[in-house]
């Protein structure tokens, strides 16, 4: 069988969205590296015609019309044989030491994992890898603020990944939801992978739901929400009341120039902001709520 390799030129702000486009066009696996110049973002599809790339071409550059930069908006396509593709996947991912205790693996490769906490995934399916900045400094920060026995949410769970390594932390019980079928789906596999299942459950949906499935007072000790700048924003009062007073947040998938309008956004509905941690162009926030 012959695949149709796909690789996007765009920019920071905009690769999310991009791998996204390419998950909803079918891609069986995606992959986010560099040119240089900016992200790359690489996907593997079952053998497709010129025309998916240029709908790809198309979709790329209309995420301007959504207030995000697509960079180079460049598509570039190759052919590869069923055994290329494989291999040039694994290529991909290797074991990743991530803080002081975890260890992120793709579920092919077996290593002794130490002292570390070992989160595995079949990684590429839906966002949220450990291989990205956003995500590592998510899981960074988990690691300084979960404690034994707290209760997580994960809003906009992509692999699971944020609350699989909530509960290897000690979390009595970790909600995650996400609006994304495919991530729902990417999301409970990882959970059975990692026999997390008596901890953590997942659930289509966004934080009305995550208030659903919580047990009275429907409040959590730690939310942590790795999307967009922009759809934290919009959920900034629900995020807040998610948390039960005293609660921390932590927010990630926030792209430079947006971290200080989003900083005063989070204060304004209740918010101190006690740590930005930045790598790159991402910026990671803990904020408590205070009120």
């Amino acid at each position: 069988m012959k695949w149709t390799q796909i690789n996007v030129h765009t920019s920071s702000e905009a690769e999310e969205a991009v791998v996204q486009i390419l998950l909803d066009m079918g891609a069986r696996g995606v992959a986010v590296g560099t040119d240089g110049s900016g992200p790359v973002v690489t996907a593997y599809l079952a053998e497709v015609g010129p025309e998916a790339a240029n709908a790809v071409q198309r979709r790329v550059a209309a995420l301007a019309g959504f207030g995000l930069d697509p960079g180079a908006a460049r598509v570039t396509v190759a052919r590869v044989d069923d055994e290329d593709w494989a291999e040039s996947w694994k290529r991909h991912y290797r074991p990743l030491e991530i803080g002081r205790r975890l260890l992120v693996k793709p579920a092919w490769i077996d290593i002794d994992p130490g002292q570390r906490l070992v989160i595995e995934l079949d990684p590429g399916m839906a966002f949220g890898t450990g291989y990205h900045p956003t995500t590592a400094l998510c899981l960074e920060a988990l690691e300084d603020v979960v404690k034994p026995g707290h209760v997580v949410v994960d809003v906009g769970t992509g692999s699971g990944i944020l609350g699989i390594a909530a509960a290897r932390l000690g979390a009595a019980a970790v909600v995650g939801v996400d609006t994304e079928p495919e991530a729902v789906e990417a999301a409970v596999e990882n959970v059975r992978r990692n026999g997390v299942g008596g901890v953590m459950t997942v659930a289509r949906g966004s934080t009305d739901t995550a208030r659903r499935m919580l047990a009275p007072p429907a409040q959590a000790d730690v939310v942590v929400v790795n999307i967009l700048a922009r759809v934290i924003d919009r959920l900034a009062e629900e995020l807040h009341e998610l948390l039960k007073p005293g609660g921390v947040m932590v927010a990630g998938g926030i792209i430079d120039h947006a971290a200080d309008g989003l900083m005063e956004r989070l204060r304004s509905v209740g918010f101190g902001i006690e740590d930005e941690r930045r790598r790159g162009e991402w910026c990671c926030l803990i904020a408590r709520r205070v009120d």
